[in-house]
């Protein structure tokens, strides 16, 4: 069971072990598929509830970290636990784009096309079995993405998105494969961290935290781990 050290809360931290389920599919029943997550997300998105609109993002070093499962995952506890807040998972990720296929929703038009073509965000809304709950997929596939992310046409879809909900998850790039995560990181009000355990080298992941702002950071979960909270997260969390 992923469990948050009481130690790391109290420095605005939460190491978290344990594994997440990746299937997003059937999201219905939370604790299927995110077994044992509660605590984890609760423990997060407490300290992300203290502003009337804010932007959370989440992010990895590299790809297949289960970032994605976290950010949908952290988007169903929040809606389910404050159903009056309206929550909205937004991917960024438009080099792999999986949100639509997982929710088995419309890909298009997804945030890529909205800021290709000067689209409304509301474009790419997608409902889910949550009245308080949507999702932006990021559309069709495209390779080179930083332009459209550093665009104003970026910054006017996130007012709208601030503006029609009161929490927006961002489901970031991985940090090392380029400059999207941090364009989205710097407009973010916090950061999730996620590291798959026994998968991500240790050279790699302070490579990619030396890129994040230290305030902005809301958690670090480690994903795939029943062990405790191991030395060099107790470092980070300064204990």
């Amino acid at each position: 069971m992923p469990t948050i050290s009481p130690e790391a809360t109290a420095t605005g931290l939460s190491p978290v072990t344990g594994g997440l389920s990746a299937s997003l599919a059937n999201v219905a029943e939370r604790e299927w598929a995110f077994p044992g997550a509660d605590d984890v997300f609760r423990g997060i998105y407490m300290r992300s509830c203290n502003n009337d609109r804010e932007i959370l993002a989440v992010c990895s070093a590299i790809a297949g970290e289960g970032k994605t499962t976290v950010a949908v995952g952290l988007g169903i506890a929040m809606a389910q636990d404050f159903p009056d807040r309206r929550v909205l998972v937004v991917e960024t990720d438009f080099r792999q784009p999986v949100l639509a296929k997982d929710f088995d929703v419309a890909p298009s038009p997804g945030l890529a096309e909205c800021l290709q073509q000067h689209l409304p965000a509301e474009m790419a809304y997608r409902p889910t079995h949550l009245d308080n709950l949507q999702l932006v997929p990021g559309g069709a596939p495209m390779l080179h993405s930083a332009r459209l992310l550093r665009s104003s046409r970026m910054a006017t879809a996130l007012d709208e998105m601030c503006e029609s909900h009161d929490m927006v998850i961002l489901d970031v790039p991985a940090v090392l494969a380029g400059s999207d995560a941090m364009l989205l990181t710097d407009v973010a009000d916090g950061v999730v961290f996620v590291v798959r355990t026994g998968v991500t080298p240790m050279p790699l992941i302070n490579k990619a935290l030396d890129q994040i702002e230290e305030k902005k950071l809301r958690g670090v979960v480690l994903n795939g781990s029943d062990s405790a909270v191991p030395n060099w997260l107790r470092r980070l969390c300064g204990f």
